[in-house]
Parts: C-alpha cells; structure tokens; sequence
C-alpha cells in the first residue's frame, strides 16, 4: 500500500468526519441545540445546497447531463440492491413499516450534505460538478422509490397521499436549482464555439459572473453548517434488536452498493471518465441519509430503527470511504 496515496484518502476523509464531530461535540455541550439545527437545516436546504448545485450544473456543457456513470449505472446498481433486500425480507417474512425501513436503508444515500464535500475534496472541482449532476438525477430517485416502497408494503400513519409525496419530492428546491443549471447550461452550449469558448456580450458574462460568485460564496457557506447538524443530529446506539437485519443494511449501503456500482462501470462502461466512475462509487457509499429519518418521523416508521441505522452507517463510514478514496483515486 502506498503511504502518500493512504494519506492523501485521510486528507480528503477526515475534515468531513472532523466537522461533524465537531457539530457532535457543540450538540453535547449544549451549544447547537434542536432549534440551531432546524434553523441550519432550513438555510442549507433552500439556500445554500440550491445555490451549490446551480452553479455547479450551470457551468457544464449540456453533453456532461448525458453521462451513463452518474445517471445509468447508479441507478442499476439500486434497483439490483433493492430487488435483493426485498427478495430477503419476503424469506425472512418482513412486513409493513419494518420491511419499508429494511428496503430503503440499503440505498438512501446522504449524497449532498456529505456526498458534496467528499467529492471535492477528493477530486476537486470536476467532482463537484459530477456530485450536483448525480443529487440532480439519483437523490430524487432514493425519495420516490422509498415512497413507492412504503406504498408497497402499507406502512406508514401520515396523511399525505402517496402521489401527493412524490409530487413534493420532485418540487424541493435542490432539484429545482439542478433543473435551473440544466436550463442555463442548454441555453449557453448554443453560443459555444467548436473549442469550447463562450461567445456572449462583455456585459452579460461579467454580471454572470458578479452573481455566480454571490452563489459560490453561499453555497460553500452551506457545506461546513450542514455537517455540523449532522453530526449534531447523530444520537447514541442503544438495544440489541434486528441485528440481522441491521448489519445487512449498512453493508449493503457501505460496501455492497458502492461495490455494484463500480463493477457496472468498469465491465459495461470501459471507457467511462474516471472522475464520474469515482464520484459516483464515492457518493453511493456514503452513509445513509438524515432525510430517512425524518421521513421515517414523519409517517410514523421504526423511527428508533432508522436512528440506529443512520447512526451506524454514519459511524463506520468513518472507515469504509478512506478505503474507497484510496483506490478509487488511484485507478
């Protein structure tokens, strides 16, 4: 193994894991307390992730939303998971909001608050563009496939209507702004020139470029905060139930999942750009998301269960993506 290749998986790894114990430490000290949190929360998710993603997306060239290693293969490799998981609760004789909870753990992804700064740290800011394209195109697919899951196996006690939720998932502002950069970034390919060039009035390019640093300075506001909450929002493991169940689900979503995904990549995409084929293997291995939590509260869904699991996936994360940026950046 090389020690400059091991350091520099630690150097991408540890400030992101350093800034959600930190969040962790001022949740215990009683400093970022419930109310701070969902004031975070709020700011990241109307305002900061959306301004990220937008000028992330909108500085691609259309041809980039095309890729088959951020759209196609991660979302084989899901629906391969899911079929698994679901093959598996039906012989372990798993039902209603359990069996929900067991299926979407596996693939639930927390690909934008810490899916982001992985990415660029990891491979600068092509991965960034790569993260917002794959939040633009799979986050919403976690969202709908976990709703249809919970329609599927009749669990859960909200009001919303089934459809009324995926309508809402395809309305939240992170998608929003990816559709936005999409938009811009269709509009400009048709005043690119065969090298690549942009040919625009001086006077459009430099008020651009006047609001796409406002955007920038918002967005990388955002990361830092949203894992702070993150790791303010982690609780402590207690109880030794569905142990079974519960290791399957972390290592389907910390090392079966990524793995599949890689393996698509290389044996059907070949010649796949290395950076989509890393960002995308980084970010399906991430820990499962805060967002199924909140919707496992929400509709009255094993709410401790998927505490459990989004607290031991967060944790041994801590181990599994400095082994995945280890070789991915060296491939």
């Amino acid at each position: 193994m090389d020690p400059l290749r091991i350091w520099g998986a630690l150097v991408v790894c540890v400030p992101v894991f350093a800034m959600m114990g930190l969040g962790k430490l001022l949740e215990r000290k009683g400093h970022l307390n419930d109310d701070r949190c969902t004031f975070i929360n709020w700011l990241v998710y109307y305002f900061s992730l959306p301004a990220l993603v937008f000028t992330a997306v909108a500085r691609q060239s259309f041809q980039s939303f095309m890729d088959p290693a951020l759209v196609v293969v991660p979302l084989v490799a899901l629906l391969l998971v899911v079929a698994l998981t679901m093959l598996i609760a039906r012989v372990a004789g798993f039902k209603g909001g359990f069996a929900a909870a067991f299926v979407f753990g596996t693939f639930w992804a927390n690909a934008t608050y810490i899916g982001f700064p992985l990415c660029i740290n990891a491979f600068g800011m092509e991965g960034e563009s790569r993260a917002a394209v794959y939040n633009a195109v799979i986050v919403p697919c976690f969202i709908v496939i976990s709703y249809l899951l919970i329609g599927f196996y009749g669990a859960g006690s909200g009001e919303i209507k089934p459809v009324a939720r995926i309508r809402k998932a395809f309305l939240n502002p992170i998608l929003l702004a990816a559709v936005a950069g999409i938009c811009v970034a269709l509009v400009t390919d048709l005043f690119r020139t065969e090298e690549g060039a942009l040919q625009l009035p001086g006077a459009l390019v430099s008020f651009a470029v006047l609001i796409g640093s406002f955007l920038r300075l918002m967005g990388s506001m955002g990361l830092p905060l949203a894992l702070l909450a993150v790791g303010a929002s982690l609780k402590r493991i207690s109880g030794r139930n569905h142990l079974g169940a519960l290791a399957w689900m972390v290592g389907c979503k910390l090392a079966l999942l990524p793995l599949l995904t890689l393996l698509l990549a290389r044996n059907f995409l070949p010649g796949a750009d290395s950076i989509s084929v890393g960002a995308t293997v980084v970010l399906a291995g991430t820990p499962n998301a805060v967002a199924s939590y909140v919707v496992s509260c929400q509709l009255g869904i094993e709410r401790a269960f998927v505490a459990r699991v989004l607290a031991l996936s967060t944790g041994l994360s801590v181990l599994t993506l400095p082994v995945w940026v280890y070789f991915l950046r060296g491939v």
